[in-house]
């Protein structure tokens, strides 16, 4: 197993249109180093974002979470996740989340590019389109990552 820094963590609900950051006082990734892909995330939130966790661990909805690793300056992974459990500690909540990685930055930036061809770019648009949606990221990620999540979703810890 790796041990990482959790530096950011963005949450991305079916029922949401816009991404959630959700604030860190801290926070670990520890890649299981499985054929699966399996990762576990733990995030230190402050009290007042235990109920948002609690209903997402009460039905175990599948969600997505993008989480920057060892530095905020890194491109997030993308995960299909479920909160595994929640606990208090000290004056915050541990949030631990069994989460499948689905998207590295390689496979974001060929998301990206596959839909600008299939769009109709050509020549120089397709530079600067795609330099666009790789800043606009939240924007541009959401059909890629909707794509990415409906299929992983059904098989995701079966």
């Amino acid at each position: 197993m790796k041990t990482f820094k959790l530096c950011s963590l963005v949450v991305l609900l079916d029922t949401e249109i816009e991404p959630n950051e959700i604030e860190l006082i801290d926070g670990l990734i520890i890649n299981k180093e499985e054929a699966q892909k399996n990762w576990l995330i733990e995030a230190v939130v402050e009290p007042e974002l235990e109920s948002y966790f609690k209903k997402l661990h009460e039905t175990q909805e599948k969600f997505m979470v993008e989480a920057t690793i060892t530095k905020r300056s890194n491109a997030p992974a993308t995960f299909v996740s479920t909160v595994k459990s929640i606990n208090k500690i000290t004056n915050n909540v541990s949030v631990l989340l069994d989460g499948l990685l689905v998207v590295k930055e390689d496979d974001f930036s060929d998301m990206i590019l596959r839909s600008i061809l299939e769009e109709g770019f050509e020549g120089e648009e397709i530079l600067i389109e795609f330099k666009r949606r790789k800043k606009d990221r939240g924007r541009a990620i959401q059909g890629a990552l909707n794509n990415a999540f409906v299929e992983v979703k059904g098989k995701f810890f079966d």
